[in-house]
Parts: structure tokens; C-alpha cells; sequence
């Protein structure tokens, strides 16, 4: 799964990465411990044109009541999300890409308490997860600006990960990029073709200190490594 995540790549830098046409978001500066409901980087196609935007983490379907919705949708599971409520409509029409430097997961250990680690890529280049993203209007407000939401996908654990987690959020690489933003393509088992772990030898990772279990941290001593 993925509850945290690193985004400390600039706008500009995302955007290249992306390969984007457009940047639509200001930068939202450097997080070293991103966490639900704050706003992210994602890169989305509208008229054939790739967009880096601010969405909001934590899916919010157009049909929902409540916003508060969203903490529960943080993540999807890919192999499934094409077929539940809360995200087929997104699956189908409204796919994106959620840049980040790394990523944090939890080892448990045998006395019951957990480890954190930061997960990044070997080359030490940012990844980009796979998203759906939505938009949300009050009914109470409906002159209020809608809000822009997303979750990040995820699916079964490759060999690296299998230690800590049997989740992992799905991290696409370049090839993938155009066929999952395109929106005309609708072929669900097409598009869950591209769904996979990742490469085994793709992530490395090192225990990081506890601090990173609390949003209220966030500063770059939380990447380095601590004993374990």
C-alpha cells in the first residue's frame, strides 16, 4: 500500500519528468513526508495535451455526500478498482500520474512493533505511481470551486517489497505513461496489463527514523538512514 509518500522535486522538475505540455499548479514546495488530504503533484491528458496539476490525495467520487469520504480512499486496488463504485468511473475515463521521490512502508518485527523505510529507486530517480483522479461538487455550494481529488493504485507485493508489505503502490515506467493517460483507451484489461509490481531489482530502501510516523514532521532528516 502507500500512506506517505516523498515529494521534494519542484514543480518545474515534475514537469519535466512528465513530459507535460502544461503546468497548471504553482509549486507547492518540497515534502519529505506526504500524507492524505494535503495536496500533490499529478499529471493528467485533457484535448490530447499532458497537464501537471495540485489534486488533493484522497478520492472523492462526483456521487459522494460527503467529502470526508476521501481518508478512506487513499489508495485502489488495481485489480479491482475497474469494477468498485468508488472508482470505476474514474478507472475508465480519468487516469493519471502521481510523481514522488520515494515512498515509506512499515516493517513489522517480531516484538510487535513497526520500522519505518523510505523506498526509492535504485537510480535514484523519481517514479511515478498510477492514479484516477475525480471532481467533486457541493451539492449545498454549487457555486463553490469543485474539488479536485485522487488516489494512487496499488497491487500485489514484488520480492523486495514481499518482506514488508504484500502491497505496493504501482509504479509505471515511461513506456506505460502514454497508454494508461490516454483517455480514449478503455480497454479494461488492457489497461490492467500495465498494472503490475514493479521490477524486482527496480527499489532499494533503508529504515528512517520514527518521526516520520507523524504529518507533523516533515524536513529532510526524515530520508536519512538509522539503524534499524
Amino acid at each position: 500500500m502507500c500512506g506517505r509518500f516523498v515529494a521534494a522535486t519542484d514543480a518545474e522538475g515534475f514537469a519535466r519528468l512528465l513530459v507535460v505540455d502544461e503546468r497548471q499548479t504553482d509549486d507547492l514546495g518540497p515534502s519529505y513526508n506526504v500524507a492524505p488530504s494535503q495536496q500533490v503533484y499529478a499529471a493528467a491528458e485533457h484535448d490530447g495535451r499532458r497537464h501537471l496539476v495540485a489534486l488533493r490525495w484522497g478520492l472523492v467520487p462526483g456521487w459522494a455526500k460527503d467529502p470526508k469520504i476521501g481518508n478512506r480512499l487513499i489508495n485502489a486496488r488495481s485489480e479491482t478498482a475497474a469494477e468498485k463504485p468508488s472508482f470505476r468511473d474514474a478507472f475508465r475515463k480519468r487516469r493519471c500520474l502521481i510523481p514522488a521521490d520515494g515512498f515509506y512502508e512499515w516493517q513489522q518485527r517480531e516484538d510487535g512493533s513497526k520500522v519505518p523505510h523510505l523506498i526509492h529507486r535504485a537510480d535514484e530517480a523519481p517514479m511515478a505511481f498510477a492514479g484516477l483522479w475525480s471532481v467533486w461538487r457541493d451539492p449545498e455550494a454549487p457555486d463553490a470551486e469543485p474539488l479536485r481529488t485522487c488516489t494512487i493504485l496499488t497491487t500485489g507485493a514484488n520480492a523486495f517489497m514481499a518482506g514488508m508489505h504484500d502491497r505496493m503502490p504501482v509504479i509505471l515506467e515511461p513506456e506505460a505513461w502514454g497508454p494508461w493517460l490516454d483517455r480514449d483507451l478503455a480497454d479494461v484489461e488492457r489497461l490492467q496489463g500495465l498494472l503490475g509490481p514493479a521490477d524486482d531489482r527496480l527499489l532499494t530502501g533503508h529504515a528512517v527514523s520514527t518521526e516520520v510516523n507523524s504529518p507533523r514532521h516533515n524536513h529532510p532528516g526524515l530520508l536519512e538512514p538509522v539503524d534499524a
